[in-house]
């Protein structure tokens, strides 16, 4: 079993990040997407960009010591890394796919819920093991944000 650092968590985070943000670029290229559908993709884009630096940042704040090692550290890095690795977005060729693959709006929806969700798994994880009251709020906010932004695509989702 492979030993994660912060540093390793939180590039996955990252790159969990970057992917999202491909997936949406992508999908916002298509010639299907009427004008709410094209805003609310740009909005969830431009927020993966968000995320990313602020998951970058996050890195600085966090010391080493604030990553809990607990007793259970190896079996949470296990879990967040099969989380990744399960990830609806885990390569980003693998995003830019599915954005033109979809067969149509309703489908392209249902693969960034799922991506949100994914997400949403992995820094709920990664929350257990952060301590520290700044890093707390940091992460939450971004589980409130991805949360928010499923709550986006189901009600985009129900006007198709």
């Amino acid at each position: 079993m492979s030993i994660f650092t912060k540093n390793d968590i939180i590039e996955m985070a990252v790159k969990m990040e970057q992917n999202g943000y491909a997936f949406y670029d992508k999908a916002l290229q298509r010639s299907d997407l009427n004008i709410q559908t094209k805003s609310i993709l740009t909005i969830l884009r431009n927020d993966e960009k968000e995320h990313e630096k602020f998951f970058r940042a996050l890195r600085n704040k966090i010391d080493n010591v604030d990553m809990g090692q607990s007793s259970n550290w190896e079996e949470a890095q296990f879990y967040m890394e099969s989380i990744v690795k399960t990830h609806v977005f885990y390569e980003p060729d693998k995003a830019i796919q599915l954005a033109q693959k979809a067969e149509n709006i309703e489908e392209l929806l249902k693969y960034a819920i799922q991506f949100e969700k994914d997400t949403i798994l992995f820094f709920f994880s990664f929350s257990k093991h952060v301590k520290g009251h700044k890093a707390d709020e940091a992460v939450d906010a971004i589980i409130n944000e991805e949360a928010a932004h499923i709550k986006k695509l189901r009600e985009l989702l129900k006007a198709i």
